[in-house]
């Protein structure tokens, strides 16, 4: 019998949610001298913002492992098709910025 957790949606949306908040945090943390745009143009023009990006999705790995240890594949599915998301655009964003 499936979990209530287990939901390609849910995965979906924290797999998404993750990595923004991890931005949040950083931003909070390191960055909040800059106002948001601001700090995106420097980190575009310093060739950092695909880098911060692709760090930012790390927590979907510990999701995806916690997901995959309580048998919720299909929330696995969901965060690992988020993660895969974040990766189209960091290399769109790469070739493009």
């Amino acid at each position: 019998m499936r979990s209530k957790f287990d939901s390609l949606t849910l995965g979906l949306i924290l797999g998404i949610a993750a990595p923004v908040l991890t931005m949040l945090i950083v931003y909070l943390l390191k960055f909040n001298l800059y106002k948001v745009d601001e700090l995106l143009d420097y980190l575009v023009a310093k060739q950092v913002f695909t880098k911060i990006v692709s760090l930012c999705v790390i927590p979907n790995l510990l999701l995806f492992f916690i997901f995959i240890r309580k048998n919720n594949l299909y929330s696995a599915r969901g965060v690992l098709m988020a993660t895969i998301l974040f990766a189209a655009f960091v290399f769109i964003t790469k070739f493009i910025l």
